[in-house]
């Protein structure tokens, strides 16, 4: 197998051939996966189990280290070895992972369907609610090692998950599905697969790494794993910090200009751009303080600082959820009475008991705000949230969800103000922020305060630490000591992104009280 190609390899070699330079050759100074990336594919194993229950009497072909047993098997059961394969001719049944290797190709599709004939349909399981290009060159490669192989294919599909699916019970899995025939494109494509396969072959077998540039391969069609490899080296205040600029900052790189300063011509900047500039030209943050000033008179007294967690899973947990959509299970409010006031935190966070968290969520938080008493008018105060689509989101589908709660939710929706907003439209830019306007980056540009010495340090860390804390007990030996210890990492955590907005907000009232003059 040593001049093979697998599927994975190839759609690597597609994206970066440098990366699959590393992956052949020098696999251990690759970074190893995050338990992002981890509980994404964990995500991708328990789609496909669901997929395969379509297919009754569907036969599982073991992986183990001997690939020719593998292939040997795989031909066996499709016909392709007569001599010992008659047995499973008269009533074929669909495989799953079957190998098969042709040239310097080998691959494993997901499924593959008896279709009559003696030819067979390749089915590719993704845990996506929707096809990327990739996914086409995915079942290209099977299709040509396939057919090279000796196999009849019949067509090509690209199963994914019908993101408006909602659960109602069980799952159904044919209604939890969508089958979309790719046949046609993957043919298309198939035509440069051994073109492709060859030059890959090229790339691995030099001595030394290809050269291969950063830029929009390095996000393409997913982020590289070696991204912060290649990356480490770029200097402070890169072209690559560009706001939406990646387009523009591939165009700079390749042309020598790696830092901001160095642009020459800034005709080719639009407005938010040459802000970020002169930010790093002056060496000082861009102030628009009459903007903030609008902004700080929208806030009424009282103030909550409200902040949400939520986790999502490919196949639902609840009844009335579809695919990936957000449960909250966690929030910190703080509320300040006036500008002097000590803030006070309030806060839920659901118990790991495996239960929908979304009942309880809605009695603490309808408190929290002021709503206990019943009477919507009698909550006042602004209610600042820092990037307002994601809270309004949660709670829009919350009153759908439950529509007894819908009463002081609309009137919630009302009373949010976004914290987003001076910096999403750059009322204030620091270049310490390196082009963003998220709270991790604007908190430690405006007060110094950061989320490096956390346990959780961003909200998917967040999500996946509660769901392995809740829907994993039973099925692995369960540490209670470290269950509870991560809960108070989410306390934590979820408190410094709403005491973090206090801290912003007292530095925007610094700014647009100060005599300093506008710049």
């Amino acid at each position: 197998m040593e001049r093979k190609i697998s599927k994975s390899k190839y759609l690597v070699g597609l994206q970066c051939l440098k990366y699959l330079w590393y992956l052949t050759n020098k696999p251990e100074e690759i970074p190893p996966y995050d338990e992002v990336a981890l509980f994404r594919f964990q995500q991708g194993q328990e789609v496909g189990n669901l997929a395969k229950s379509l297919f009754p009497g569907g036969i599982e072909i073991e992986h183990g280290v001997d690939i020719k047993a593998e292939i040997k098997k795989a031909r066996e059961l499709t016909g392709l070895n007569s001599a010992t394969s008659s047995t499973y001719l008269h009533s074929p049944k669909p495989l799953f992972e079957a190998a098969f290797s042709y040239k310097n190709s080998f691959a494993r599709a997901d499924i593959l369907e008896p279709a009559g004939k003696g030819s067979w349909n390749i089915i590719e399981v993704k845990s996506a609610s929707s096809i990327k290009e990739i996914n086409i060159h995915d079942v290209s490669f099977q299709k040509y090692c396939y057919e090279g192989a000796g196999l009849k294919i019949n067509r090509c599909y690209l199963m994914y998950l019908n993101k408006e699916y909602i659960r109602n019970g069980p799952i159904d899995p044919h209604q939890f599905f969508v089958m979309e025939d790719v046949t046609d494109q993957a043919e298309i494509l198939k035509n440069s697969v051994e073109d492709n396969i060859s030059q890959m072959l090229d790339a691995i077998e030099r001595p030394e790494c290809p050269e291969i540039n950063i830029g929009k391969a390095c996000d393409n069609p997913y982020e590289c794993q070696l991204k912060q490899v290649c990356w480490k080296n770029l200097p402070k205040n890169n072209v690559f910090e560009l706001y939406k600029g990646k387009n523009l900052a591939c165009y700079f790189y390749d042309k020598g200009i790696t830092e901001i300063s160095q642009i020459n011509d800034i005709s080719k900047l639009d407005t938010i751009q040459v802000k970020q500039y002169h930010s790093v030209m002056q060496n000082c943050p861009i102030i628009d303080k009459e903007n903030i000033g609008s902004f700080l008179k929208k806030l009424k007294y009282p103030l909550y600082f409200l902040d949400f967690e939520t986790f999502a899973t490919a196949i639902p947990l609840f009844d009335g959820l579809k695919p990936y959509q957000n449960i909250p299970f966690q929030f910190s409010c703080h509320k300040m009475k006036s500008p002097k006031d000590n803030p006070e935190n309030f806060y839920f966070l659901a118990k790991n008991d495996g239960k929908d968290p979304r009942p309880d969520f809605l009695e603490s938080l309808k408190r929290v705000l002021g709503y206990e008493n019943g009477n919507a008018t009698k909550a006042t105060g602004s209610i600042l949230v820092y990037y307002e689509y994601f809270e309004k989101g949660i709670l829009k589908s919350l009153a759908e969800q439950y529509p007894e709660h819908a009463w002081w939710i609309e009137d919630v929706l009302t009373r949010i103000v976004d914290l987003y907003e001076p910096f999403g439209k750059f009322y204030y830019y620091s270049a310490t922020q390196k082009g963003s306007a998220s709270l991790k980056n604007v908190l430690p540009a405006l007060t110094g305060i950061s989320y490096d010495d956390m346990k959780i340090k961003n909200g998917q860390e967040a999500s996946i630490r509660y769901l392995n804390i809740t829907f994993l007990k039973g099925k692995e030996p369960f540490d209670e000591v470290m269950a509870e210890k991560i809960r108070q990492d989410l306390l934590d955590y979820c408190g410094l992104d709403t005491e973090g907005m206090i801290y912003i907000l007292k530095e925007l009232y610094k700014i647009s009280e100060s005599d300093n003059k506008q710049q």
